[in-house]
């Protein structure tokens, strides 16, 4: 599985580290949930994208 690292700004650690605390949650869970219906949300997003525009949307303007 990758492993993925970033530096968080002070105000999103504490809010995290404090969620974390009241809910019993883990930091990697906390995230990875988030990322997961993000990710969810985006591939839905592309597949909507795609049906409705076409894989060549810039196409459509062009006069033959």
């Amino acid at each position: 599985m990758p492993e993925l690292r970033a530096e968080l700004p002070d105000y999103i650690a504490a809010v995290l580290d404090g969620y974390c605390s009241a809910s019993g949650q883990c930091r990697t869970k906390v995230v990875v949930d988030i990322l997961d219906e993000w990710a969810k949300q985006k591939h839905h997003e592309s597949i909507v994208i795609l049906r409705v525009a076409g894989n060549n949307p810039i196409g459509l303007d062009k006069k033959n």
